[in-house]
């Protein structure tokens, strides 16, 4: 929480240290006009079909349903340029030819500020279709449709080392880093599509290799594992030999229980005791400290060869009402250091699931490398760094999920705004 210090000072005053603290536009203007930092992100995106929770049945013979687009690596693409990135937040992909592709992108340029002629301009069409999933919430079931997604059939060598060299070496000379960012989703939907993954971290270390300590590329993945795609541990041996390239490695819990098992931790059953005695929000410092002590036994496990982190969440269910959530998050250095807002985490009510880890995720970028401050720094942030990064993913993601759908529509501002008045 904030200092009690600050409460002694008059309401304008501390409004001024709270935006300082926590803006990306604390620098001056002409120093924030001329950092351009960029981000790439590869993966697929799809049509999902979720039951509109306003709209009913409108026959016996038809339900109404809302359509959107979104994958997790083109959401931190429009979230990004949402906060400002704007062209230089793009995202690299596969898109079918016809009617469908052009439909399918054209709610894309609907996302993007400026029509996402500089964000899409990466996007190969090619003849094929475009994967498709339908969600029943109430249900909690969800059913993908992708096995002649011409992402899934792309020919790697669209996107060979080559490709990937050239296009993560843009811009190194500008002072500003390049950031990659993939999925564990991307490796597992077809060998064509991990072959293309594999072109793009291997790629990325070699640039990092031949820059100055590594400092013009960053490079983040979400492991994000999906088990309709394939088994844990099969990802897993494909992302491991990745480690040193990362510079953050983002776990759900249920990774960190899987990586632990792979060492013989017995993880599972601490968080279920945990689950069992403090069920929800009360049992959320607990929670905290059992994360950061499972996180503290991975880091040396891998041998400290990158920083992970893990988002955290509690809540409790009301009846007829909008869950009541408590976001944080916990990131283990790769010096071992440890670094949990638990102290800020933010109560949210829960409009809609999706999203918030892309958000989360998002927020934590352009707090790294989306101001000159922390971004100078990269890859060596300080612990302060991380922590006001990872305070602004929190935010965003709590923001996100008060709308509905992948996309985070949440501008500058509005997050300033929110981060100013959450820490006064």
């Amino acid at each position: 929480m904030a200092s009690m210090a600050w409460r002694a000072l008059p309401a304008a005053c501390m409004a001024s240290v709270v935006q300082r603290k926590f803006s990306c536009r604390a620098e001056s203007k002409d120093s924030q006009d001329s950092w351009k930092p960029q981000i790439t992100c590869f993966g697929e995106a799809m049509l999902r079909y979720v039951p509109d929770p306003e709209g009913g049945e409108q026959s016996p013979f038809a339900a109404k349903w809302l359509r959107s687009v979104g994958g997790a690596e083109l959401n931190i693409t429009v979230a990004l340029s949402k906060l400002g990135w704007g062209g230089r937040s793009r995202w690299v992909s596969v898109v079918p030819q016809g009617v469908l592709g052009d439909d399918f992108l054209n709610v894309l340029r609907k996302a993007y500020p400026n029509g996402g002629l500089e964000n899409l301009e990466l996007v190969r069409r090619e003849a094929g279709d475009v994967g498709i999933y339908h969600v029943w919430p109430a249900e909690h079931k969800i059913w993908f449709q992708r096995h002649r997604s011409i992402f899934g059939l792309m020919n790697p060598n669209w996107f060979s080392r080559d490709f990937w060299q050239l296009l993560l070496k843009e811009g190194a000379s500008t002072g500003a880093p390049q950031v990659l960012h993939v999925t564990g989703i991307t490796p597992l939907i077809s060998v064509n599509t991990r072959a293309a993954w594999n072109h793009a971290l291997e790629a990325a270390m070699l640039v990092k290799e031949e820059g100055k300590s590594g400092k013009s590329l960053v490079v983040t993945m979400d492991l994000n594992h999906r088990p309709a795609l394939g088994p844990w541990r099969d990802l897993w041996n494909m992302a491991e030999p990745h480690l040193q390239t990362l510079d953050l490695l983002v776990f759900s819990i249920g990774d960190v229980i899987q990586v632990g098992e792979t060492f013989g931790e017995n993880f599972a059953a601490e968080f279920k005791a945990l689950r069992e005695e403090s069920p929800g929000r009360s049992g959320a410092a607990r929670l905290d400290v059992l994360v950061r002590k499972s996180m503290a036994k991975l880091q040396a496990y891998l041998g400290f060869r990158t920083n992970i982190a893990v988002t955290c969440k509690v809540r409790d269910h009301m009846p007829g009402k909008l869950p009541q959530q408590l976001r944080w998050s916990v990131v283990c250095k790769k010096d071992g250091a440890m670094i949990s807002t638990f102290d800020t985490a933010v109560p949210q009510q829960v409009k809609e699931e999706i999203g918030g880890g892309d958000s989360w995720l998002s927020g934590v970028i352009d707090g790294l490398v989306g101001c000159p401050e922390a971004g100078v720094a990269a890859p060596n942030w300080s612990e302060n760094m991380w922590l006001r990064a990872m305070q602004r993913g929190d935010m965003l993601a709590v923001l996100k999920q008060q709308v509905l759908g992948d996309f985070s529509n949440v501008e500058r501002p509005v997050l300033e705004a929110a981060l100013a008045a959450h820490h006064r």
